[in-house]
């Protein structure tokens, strides 16, 4: 497994469980007093827990195969990169327009509305990501 793939792997796996652990922390309205603001220290958090992970995994890897990390991508990683955004752009563009119209449709508040925005592009994420994955499995 070369040293993309794993760091593709790493980040779809991280960027999942933070997702669902995010969206299992979403409180009932009765629960907390100021759930906008209590949602944005859990989105920082999770922010932060997101950088922290990736960092320390890719310096793991990065260590575990030094000459394979600094090698530069090759045409066929270009290909698979290309591919993958492709996809996840439509992705993006689909589930944030979607998610803006069915929120001003249904009377919701601006917080509400730019949680949707952010599951957007984290789902646009985790499709680039899925997509990479299946590529260089494939091999192409």
């Amino acid at each position: 497994m070369s040293f993309r793939e794993k760091s593709a792997w790493i980040t779809l796996i991280t960027l999942f469980v933070l997702t669902i652990l995010f969206f299992l922390h979403f409180p009932q309205p009765w629960q907390v007093s100021r759930p906008d603001q209590f949602m944005f220290h859990v989105t920082l958090l999770m922010i932060a827990t997101f950088i922290g992970v990736e960092i320390i995994a890719h310096i793991i890897i990065a260590i575990r195969s030094p000459r394979d990390a600094r090698t530069p991508k090759d045409e066929r990683e270009r290909l698979i990169e290309l591919k993958s955004v492709a996809v996840a752009f439509y992705v993006y563009v689909i589930a944030s327009l979607g998610s803006v119209f069915v929120t001003l449709h249904l009377g919701a508040n601006q917080f509400s509305i730019g949680y949707l925005l952010l599951l957007s592009f984290v789902l646009a994420e985790i499709v680039n990501y899925a997509l990479r994955v299946i590529h260089y499995q494939r091999g192409r």
